[in-house]
């Protein structure tokens, strides 16, 4: 009697999950939408600039990343370099994309709104494959801390976007000049690095 309970159970069991499974139809996979969930598409020189304009004003750090070659390097001004604020430390040696994902990802954790204007970029160099950009560009950071202070950062810089693999990423960004009255982003730069654990 009880093994026929058990017989009697398990066909029970086995044939509600059957009918169960038989509820649920399967599809095939779709692919992605184009521009959706992908990430921002670097397809032109340009598009770098946009992607990192977008990766801040959304406060995340991925197209931001997407933008950066593996093979960056930032160099400051020479100003910025021997600022009595870095107290003798060469805080830019060896800067590079891991340093400078780590950098930004203090900055967004630090402010409540980020807003990158790069102005109007002219190519000094316009190649098929690389193009060198002179670039003025302002950066306002709302901090998170009360009370809330706006600070605006300034400066001029050559940014070398090159094609690899069909991505436009920035392998090179070197602050040339200062604008009066404003720290530059490689300022603020060195000042979030010394943050960072040796």
């Amino acid at each position: 009697m009880h093994g026929y309970r058990r017989i009697f159970s398990f066909t029970a069991l086995a044939s509600a999950l059957l009918f169960t499974s038989c509820l649920f139809d399967t599809r095939d996979a779709q692919p992605p939408t184009p521009g959706t969930g992908g990430g921002c598409i670097l397809d032109t020189p340009e598009r770098a600039f946009t992607c990192m304009t977008q990766a801040l004003a959304n406060q995340q750090d991925g197209d931001y990343e997407r933008s950066i070659s593996e093979n960056f390097v930032f160099s400051p001004t020479l100003a910025d370099s021997l600022d009595e604020f870095f107290n003798g430390i060469d805080v830019y040696a060896g800067w590079d994309k891991e340093t400078e994902i780590l950098v930004l990802q203090l900055l967004l954790g630090d402010s409540e709104a980020t807003l990158v204007d790069f102005g109007t970029p002219s190519r000094e160099i316009n190649k098929n494959t690389f193009v060198r950009w002179s670039v003025s560009y302002s950066l306002k950071v709302v901090t998170v801390a009360a009370p809330t202070d706006t600070t605006v950062y300034k400066g001029v810089a050559k940014i070398d976007v090159k094609n690899e693999n069909g991505n436009w990423r920035v392998t090179f960004w070197d602050e040339v000049a200062t604008v009066e009255g404003f720290s530059t982003w490689g300022f603020l730069r060195g000042r979030l690095k010394l943050q960072l654990p040796n």
